[in-house]
């Protein structure tokens, strides 16, 4: 019966689906275990030539940052023994001197198998050199190496976001990416932040990617309050998620973009993250449907050694320059008491598009979603021929 179920749902997709299910999570994350995390979130430096109008990175101090000998110290830590994903971010990584050796350390990690870098796309010579090297070190070590480049619009609109003429820079790195993606990477994606500035230009920038032959590319994420780059404090500017009124026209436009991402995606992921993220814009009191591995297997590591257990909500738990072992600060009972809070008071308002394994029951609203989809004219027909 399921299995019927699943196969009218989406024709052709049905082992994907039983896939989905199958590496959802019985047990609801806690805080309270104690494990090494397996996936770190690396800003190697606040440093930023954007100025974007959803983040304040750019206006924080980059000063007295950690150099390659530091970080080589930092990232043999104990505490990453399990790591098996690294996301650099920053600020903007193009910026950072020598980012191979940074690569080149992490890639010396003994569980390593991913590597993903976060860029504007802007400092296109610097960053296409970069890109060339660290993918060589990456296949010399078997990591698979991933690139997003940011893309908020379509011409003006990016530039308004970003607050800088680079729509002209970054777009032709996309097409070089795209046309040549084996000199650079194993993939590459788009990452659009949904803001007001875009939110009521999104299908422009759809049917831009579908034209350009990219649609397959672009990743659709909601501005959120994230206290790494103090976006907390300029979220009226941005936020399409707040709204003092009863009725915010640019949440309803997000939802209704969403809700056509649901209907277009083809991969059963992608379906539930747009769903989850529709569902937390729809609901009146917001709930979290999406996995998190920063709920008890993420860390984030700052351009100075600061630890955090994540960056949308976590203080920092401690420094690696003030202490010797990395184990001392993650598994205190004080921070993991932190992050059993954080769980508990914080995790269910986020809507941040971290991934991890999805817990069981929150995989129902989505599946009575798909059903009611697909048989909500059926049923419609049913009810006028009884009349």
């Amino acid at each position: 019966m399921i299995k019927n179920l699943i196969k009218n749902l989406m024709p052709n997709k049905s082992i994907e689906i039983i896939r989905f299910i199958k590496n959802t999570s019985f047990r609801k994350e806690t805080g309270k275990k104690k494990k090494y995390p397996k996936v770190i979130q690396l800003p190697l430096t606040y440093a930023c030539n954007s100025k974007c109008v959803m983040c304040n990175i750019w206006k924080m101090d980059s000063s007295n940052e950690m150099g390659i000998e530091e970080f080589k110290k930092y990232i043999n830590d104990p505490l990453f023994k399990d790591v098996v994903a690294v996301g650099i971010n920053g600020g903007e990584p193009s910026l950072i001197k020598n980012l191979p050796f940074y690569a080149k350390e992490i890639c010396g990690l003994p569980s390593i198998k991913y590597l993903n870098i976060i860029s504007h796309g802007f400092n296109s010579r610097v960053l296409k050199e970069v890109l060339v090297e660290i993918y060589s070190i990456c296949k010399s070590h078997d990591v698979n190496f991933q690139v997003s480049i940011s893309l908020d619009g379509v011409g003006k609109i990016h530039n308004d976001v970003r607050g800088l003429d680079v729509f002209k820079n970054t777009f032709p790195l996309i097409q070089e990416l795209k046309e040549n993606k084996n000199k650079y990477c194993d993939d590459f994606n788009i990452g659009c932040t949904i803001i007001k500035q875009n939110v009521n230009h999104l299908v422009e920038l759809d049917t831009f990617m579908i034209h350009n032959q990219l649609q397959n590319k672009i990743k659709y994420r909601l501005g959120i309050d994230n206290k790494r780059i103090e976006s907390q404090t300029i979220r009226d500017q941005y936020s399409v998620i707040y709204d003092s009124t009863n009725y915010s026209p640019y949440k309803q436009a997000a939802k209704e973009f969403l809700l056509g991402r649901i209907r277009i995606s083809n991969n059963i992921n992608d379906k539930f993250k747009y769903f989850s993220m529709f569902y937390w814009l729809n609901s009146d009191i917001p709930k979290r449907l999406l996995g998190c591995s920063w709920k008890e297997e993420g860390v984030t590591m700052d351009a100075r050694g600061k630890l955090f257990y994540c960056s949308v909500a976590s203080d920092e738990i401690g420094s690696l320059r003030n202490i010797k072992k990395g184990e001392e600060i993650f598994f205190s009972d004080e921070n993991i008491k932190h992050r059993e809070d954080i769980l508990k008071n914080k995790c269910d308002n986020c809507i941040h598009d971290y991934g991890g394994e999805v817990y069981i029951k929150n995989i129902f609203p989505f599946l009575k979603f798909m059903v009611l989809n697909k048989f909500s004219m059926s049923y419609y027909k049913f009810l006028n021929k009884l009349k």
